[in-house]
């Protein structure tokens, strides 16, 4: 039997609206830290990293960085049931999608934090396979991985920031950029193609899989 075609996307900026999601819950962090207010522009530039870049990204000593991980991490999964979002359109996207290949997430987002977001937003049945962040490898390398487990037939990777497009890149598959999301023009334009909106982005990931 023919395996299907797989589709692998990021999730944070590319299937969930997660901006605000990243900025309360590190708001939240360094008001339990007592450190100072930072801007959201800064705040802004912490959704796509890990939690481990976003440290210095933030300007969070060595010395309490840890103390940082843990309290974001904990934020994150008090506010993920109250804060969390998809982008308007991803679940009838997904719908439509699972009719021409099966579907992947592959994510720095944590294992327990992307299980968590799949309930709240009712898509735990949608994806045959969710990767969270690896300890010690990148995207790319948790991409490989999935690939060789699934053996798709043929993959492509959707995504909004250049590491996105990197581990796509990385592992020979074609990219898609989410222009709605939140890469700069720069990153979208790594990518091999781009789409503007949801429904653009389906119509042409169904056109690359025909």
């Amino acid at each position: 039997m023919t395996k299907r075609p797989v589709i692998f996307f990021d999730w944070d900026g590319t299937l969930a609206d997660s901006m605000p999601l990243c900025i309360a819950e590190i708001r939240l962090a360094l008001e339990r830290m007592g450190l100072p207010e930072l801007p959201e522009a800064l705040l802004t530039q912490c959704n796509g990293p890990t939690f481990e870049e976003s440290v210095q990204v933030l300007g969070i000593s060595e010395a309490r960085a840890a103390e940082y991980l843990q309290e974001r991490m904990d934020a994150e999964m008090t506010l993920v049931r109250t804060v969390q979002r998809l982008f308007p359109g991803v679940r009838d996207m997904l719908d439509s999608l699972r009719e021409v290949a099966d579907l992947a997430i592959v994510s720095n987002g944590l294992p327990e934090y992307l299980a968590l977001s799949l309930q709240v937003t009712d898509l735990e049945k949608a994806f045959v396979r969710v990767q969270g962040q690896m300890p010690g490898k990148t995207k790319g390398e948790a991409l490989s991985i999935m690939l060789a487990e699934l053996a798709p037939s043929r993959a492509v990777m959707v995504g909004d920031r250049l590491g996105d497009f990197l581990a796509g890149q990385q592992n020979g598959l074609p990219t898609v950029a989410a222009c709605y999301g939140y890469g700069s023009r720069e990153e979208f334009a790594r990518a091999d193609r781009q789409a503007s909106t949801v429904d653009e982005l389906t119509t042409l990931l169904k056109q690359m899989l025909a």
